[in-house]
Order: C-alpha cells, then sequence, then structure tokens
C-alpha cells in the first residue's frame, strides 16, 4: 500500500521507512539506458530528468491527497507544467545534438562600426558594418522553439506520434509564464490559464515522451505509472 502525504508531516513524527519518497534517483538514472552515454552533456542531463521527475512525482502526491484552495491549485499546475517541460527540452536537446542537428555557427565577428546619415527630408539613417571571418563550426544557440521545429522536420526521431509536437506547442507558450509580468488584458493571469486540462495534456505529454524507445529502456516504463494517462 503506498504511503500517504500524511507521513511527510512533521509532527507525525515518522521516521525515514514510514515516510513517502518518490522513485529514487537511481531508478529513474538507470532507466535512461536507451541513449547513448557518448552524447555531449549526457551525465549532467540524465541526474536532472531524474531529479525534476522525483520533483512531478511530489507534486502529483500534493495535487492527489491535498485538499487547497483553487488559486493554489492553479499555482501548482504552474509549477508542474514548468518542470514538466524543463524534462521536454532536456529530452529534445539530446536528440538534437545526438542526431547531429544542432545548429552551427562558422563566423565570428572581428570588426563592427556605426555610421548615420540624414537625407534632405530630415529623416536619419544608421548604417551598421559588421565584418566576420570564417572559424571552426561551433554549436550556436537553440531554443525550446528551435528545437520545436526541428523536430517537427525529424517528426520519427523520438518514434512517438507525430500529434504530440503541436500538444507541446500549446504548452510551450505557459512554461514562459515563469514571468509574472506576462499577460495581454486583464483576465489573461495565471489563475486563468492553468487549471486541469493543461496539467492532463502535460501529464499525457510527459508520459509518451518518457516511452519512447529511444529515450528508457521499455522494461522500466513502469516507473513512469504516476504519469499514465488517466482513463
Amino acid at each position: 500500500m503506498e504511503k500517504s502525504f500524511e507521513t511527510l508531516i512533521k509532527e507525525k513524527y515518522c521516521n525515514a521507512e514510514e515516510r513517502w519518497y518518490p522513485t529514487s534517483v537511481d531508478v529513474f538514472r538507470n532507466g535512461f539506458i536507451a541513449m547513448s552515454s557518448d552524447a555531449e552533456g549526457f551525465h549532467p542531463l540524465v541526474d536532472n530528468l531524474a531529479y525534476n521527475l522525483q520533483y512531478l512525482q511530489f507534486l502529483e502526491k500534493e495535487i492527489q491527497e491535498l485538499n487547497v484552495s483553487s488559486v493554489i491549485y492553479s499555482m501548482l499546475v504552474k509549477t508542474y507544467v514548468i518542470t514538466g517541460m524543463g524534462i521536454v527540452e532536456g529530452i529534445f536537446s539530446y536528440v538534437i545534438k545526438s542526431n547531429g542537428w544542432w545548429k552551427t555557427n562558422d563566423e565570428e565577428e572581428v570588426l563592427s562600426s556605426t555610421s548615420e546619415i540624414t537625407d534632405k527630408k530630415g529623416i536619419t539613417y544608421r548604417i551598421r558594418t559588421i565584418v566576420n571571418k570564417k572559424v571552426a563550426p561551433v554549436n550556436d544557440k537553440m531554443n525550446f522553439d528551435d528545437m520545436i521545429k526541428c523536430l517537427k522536420h525529424h517528426h520519427k526521431a523520438l518514434s512517438v506520434d507525430h500529434l504530440l509536437y503541436p500538444q507541446i506547442d500549446r504548452v510551450r507558450d505557459l512554461r514562459n509564464r515563469v514571468h509574472l509580468q506576462k499577460g495581454n488584458n486583464e483576465k489573461d493571469h495565471d489563475y486563468n490559464a492553468f487549471d486541469y486540462i493543461v496539467k492532463k495534456e502535460m501529464r499525457n505529454i510527459l508520459y509518451e515522451l518518457l516511452c519512447s524507445p529511444k529515450v528508457s529502456d521499455q522494461r522500466t516504463l513502469h516507473n513512469y505509472d504516476f504519469l499514465k494517462p488517466e482513463e
């Protein structure tokens, strides 16, 4: 029988063996043997995936067992989405790098200058001159949107349903609400943005992605039972 959230309350004085604990980091970490350990940044990525999966388990426990206000529920869903999309982004970065699809840059700026001219109508134009030199290719920056577009093009890379990418795109913008000033009108705030439907979609995205044979050992998929889509 699974231990309850109540075992974490300090006043209960439960010892380590009595307390609820998420799946161990080592168990999560060992499930990623489907990913190549030779890939750039593999070891810190796998560690971070394990830590964040533990945190998602904790959030699931809170949501399922605590009777919280609607505002607190929205904030829990917001944290769930931010954490979940971090996991998605980490997996995407691994897939793109391991397949050699990461953007590269073979130019280095050596000189730049700016000048201004004003025409007869009084309009001022700014002229910027940049001189680059060719160098050996190095990894360039790729944001999350770039990664999604890349894997939409290579949608078979993860052996998941291609419809997963539009779902990720829909949830991606919500992750940017880590910036509290985001919002286009008086009703565009976190309370209205994060609800049960968003949480359900994030959970489904994670489960399908983590169960990919390109990500996890298929013998360890029970590790993600807490993310299984609800019937």
